[in-house]
């Protein structure tokens, strides 16, 4: 049996700060490139590593939003007293997205908006745990792809209620 590794311990780091930037983590960002340096990983390697996460972060959102598109249809133009009107709203969504994309700052952010726009603790509660459902079943998506399985079958989530067929959704 070999004793080499499967992966340069250089080009593991480089990968693992390319999971940290793209998971949104900024502790582990700040860990993985000081980790990085110390085995000896170049700065241009590194910066290699961030843009390599960044790239695939952002086509990620692209494809999201050509994919939000597909299954809303037109999208009507919102007014700004509209957005006005849904401040609360928007930060409720934006808690939620920052716990999707792992963005502690974010977070922190938007929860203190949220409750100094009015949020209750429990309105903040069932946030999180539609977040967590949301996250719970992409990551579920993502071990059945790294299983082989078929990404886009159907089957209705734990509690019935965010998504599956009868609320429309093939995402589970």
């Amino acid at each position: 049996m070999s004793s080499e590794p499967v992966i340069d311990p250089k080009i593991k780091v480089l990968i693992a700060i390319g999971a940290s930037v793209a998971a949104g983590c900024q502790p582990c960002t700040e860990f993985q490139v000081k980790a990085a340096r110390q085995s000896g990983a170049c700065e241009k390697g590194i910066q290699f590593a961030v843009e390599t996460a960044l790239a695939a972060r952002h086509a990620a959102t692209r494809g999201i939003d050509r994919w939000s598109e597909r299954c809303q249809g037109a999208r009507p133009e919102l007014e700004a007293d509209f957005r006005a009107s849904k401040q609360l709203l928007a930060e409720l969504i934006s808690v939620a997205a920052a716990i999707c994309v792992q963005s502690v700052p974010d977070l922190v952010l938007h929860h203190a908006e949220a409750s100094r726009l009015g949020a209750t603790p429990e309105m903040l509660r069932a946030t999180v745990a539609i977040a967590r459902s949301i996250h719970n079943a992409a990551m579920e998506q993502i071990e059945a792809v790294l299983a082989g399985e078929n990404a886009n079958r159907a089957s209705t989530p734990d509690d019935g209620a965010l998504c599956g067929p009868a609320q429309g959704c093939g995402c589970r």
